[in-house]
């Protein structure tokens, strides 16, 4: 028996979603309007990044405490890039240290919504319902 999605869960997926499109809007924007220039995971590394992303995204939409489990490894990973916010804003790039905070405060989100509240009650509940 699936339980129908919680708020909770619908929030955590429209901002996981929503700083996956802003990465993939970067990489694609990095790789093919700048050439690359050395910065970021490469266009390989980085679709690979986003594929597995979006595979557990849509795992976590079904109950994954695996899915779930990869959201926090990447959100622990998106705290790495933070430390380059402030030189970014000292050399005047704004659009880059805005997207690298905003990117990790969507991923910040999402995570949190997926251990609070409703979902919390969500992912125990579905585990404990049989499956057919």
């Amino acid at each position: 028996m699936d339980l129908p999605r919680p708020p909770h869960i619908r929030y955590a997926l429209l901002a996981l979603w929503s700083a996956w499109f802003l990465s993939a809007t970067a990489l694609i924007i990095n790789q093919f309007v700048f050439g690359g220039s050395g910065i970021g995971p490469g266009l390989s590394l980085g679709m690979v990044s986003l594929t597995v992303q979006a595979v557990a995204f849509m795992l976590v939409g079904r109950a994954s405490l695996v899915a779930r489990a990869v959201v926090v490894a990447f959100l622990m990973l998106a705290v790495l890039p933070l430390q380059m916010v402030q030189r970014l804003v000292a050399e005047g790039s704004f659009v880059s240290a805005i997207y690298t905070a905003l990117g990790f405060a969507l991923k910040a989100t999402g995570g949190i919504l997926l251990f609070t509240g409703d979902a919390r009650r969500w992912f125990t509940a579905q585990r404990q319902a049989p499956r057919l």
